[in-house]
């Protein structure tokens, strides 16, 4: 194919970190006859000596060697086929281009670099500028290559800042989403496998452990176990969410980044349809992106629904078991107030046994202290003090074991007993005695 063209540039992209390398191939280039233009500025777009200069992207990510060669007036191929022989001269240097980039300045009319672009059997993308258009011949993203060829009606020299500076710096943009699309296709197959694994997980929960009949014999203890499975399962697919997440946002600010750069060119004639067709590559991993988070989302919604399905179980049976123990603690208390009830009887019958007995013994013990007086005093004030006596004892006793048992409310209740007590004890005595010295006088 020829072209009659009246410049060349080529430029070589490299990563921030790999400025050895391409400190390397300048020193190359130089060796060969090409001068390092530190000046920032242009001469004219016909001068035939071999320059390079050197280009920052924005964000600082990429390095950029500009190269100029010496015979890019008198034919591109020969031009760049002088450079492909300098770049080989050190081939660990070479590994580390990112991109190379090739720009060819042509004085066709449009219709004849049409042509030409038809010819090289390209995608056929071109660019409608303001002072004429941009036709891309070679777009290899497996070999990093691209190559434009501009071509306008005349010798104008005005876009000599677009085609040397502001064109490698948006096409540095495209290399950023670029990179991102590849990282990105590797991190949506990792999560795309991850999910399908984690819903095939989920299934043999659901399927075998929840759905089947032997499932309704499973221990409380196990069915906690799925539930710690399905929250682990549900953290890695939070995980995965947050990093395609994450993948979207530093694709979307790429894509935006791209756009405005292309916006504030004043050379497009039509931005939006060159953001268009630079970006139709890359909508593909946008919709996928899309695609996948809606079925995360849907996968996520399947695990939460699972955990309450198993947290429910796991009430169901708490709430059997509940209900079992509460029937069993029914029971013992039944057992326990059946217990109470003979317990009470025993103790009625217990506090009248020692009634009687100490009745009876009081009697005896104050007919035989006492014999005198026995036999004078009459026997219904004998029945009336000795029951008295007896009951007061008896109810003295109950109150003082309830006081050493911690029952201090008690503490009134005793004191009446014990004055009473003394009250019958010392009626009693002085009863005894008077009514002694009563039989006596007789």
């Amino acid at each position: 194919m020829i072209v009659t063209t009246q410049l060349v540039w080529r430029f070589y992209y490299f990563m921030a970190e790999d400025i050895e390398s391409l400190q390397k191939l300048t020193d190359i280039f130089h060796g060969h006859g090409l001068l390092l233009d530190t000046s920032n500025t242009f001469e004219s777009d016909r001068q035939t000596e071999g320059t390079m200069y050197n280009l920052d992207y924005p964000q600082g990510k990429l390095k950029i060697l500009a190269v100029k060669p010496t015979h890019g007036n008198e034919h591109w191929q020969t031009a760049l086929k002088e450079l492909r022989t300098w770049e080989e001269e050190d081939p660990l240097a070479a590994m580390d281009i990112v991109e190379v980039l090739t720009i060819i300045a042509g004085t066709e009319q449009r219709e004849e670099a049409a042509k030409t672009v038809a010819a090289a059997q390209t995608g056929g993308d071109i660019y409608t500028l303001q002072k004429g258009r941009l036709s891309c011949l070679k777009r290899d993203r497996s070999k990093h290559q691209t190559i434009y060829l501009f071509s306008r009606d005349n010798n104008e020299t005005d876009d000599l800042s677009f085609l040397s500076r502001r064109l490698p710096l948006l096409h540095g943009g495209v290399l950023r989403l670029q990179a991102l699309d590849f990282l990105l296709h590797d991190r949506l197959l990792s999560i795309g496998r991850e999910k399908e694994e984690i819903q095939r997980g989920l299934i043999k929960v659901l399927h075998t452990k929840l759905v089947m009949n032997q499932a309704t014999l499973m221990a409380a203890e196990e069915l906690e176990n799925e539930i710690q499975t399905l929250a682990a399962a549900y953290g890695k697919l939070v995980e995965d969410q947050n990093m395609l997440v994450d993948g979207q946002k530093n694709f979307d600010a790429a894509m935006l980044a791209l756009q405005r750069q292309i916006n504030v060119e004043a050379f497009w004639q039509e931005p939006a349809a060159v953001f268009a067709q630079l970006t139709e590559p890359y909508q593909q991993r946008r919709d996928e992106m899309n695609r996948l988070r809606d079925e995360l989302n849907e996968v996520q919604e399947d695990y939460r629904a699972a955990m309450n399905v198993v947290q429910s179980k796991i009430e169901v049976m708490n709430s059997r078991t509940n209900i079992a123990t509460q029937e069993q603690i029914k029971g013992l208390l039944e057992v326990n107030t059946e217990m109470q009830k003979q317990g009470l009887v025993y103790q009625y019958a217990a506090g009248l046994i020692e009634f009687i007995v100490l009745a009876y013994y009081s009697h005896t013990l104050w007919s035989h202290l006492q014999h005198a007086a026995y036999t004078v005093i009459p026997s219904w004030i004998q029945f009336i003090t000795v029951m008295l006596f007896s009951g007061n004892v008896v109810w003295a006793t109950h109150l003082i074991a309830e006081y050493n048992q911690g029952e201090h409310h008690v503490r009134t209740k005793l004191r009446i007993a014990l004055f009473l007590f003394l009250l019958l004890f010392v009626f009693i005595v002085v009863g005894s005695i008077l009514a002694a010295g009563h039989s006596t006088g007789h």
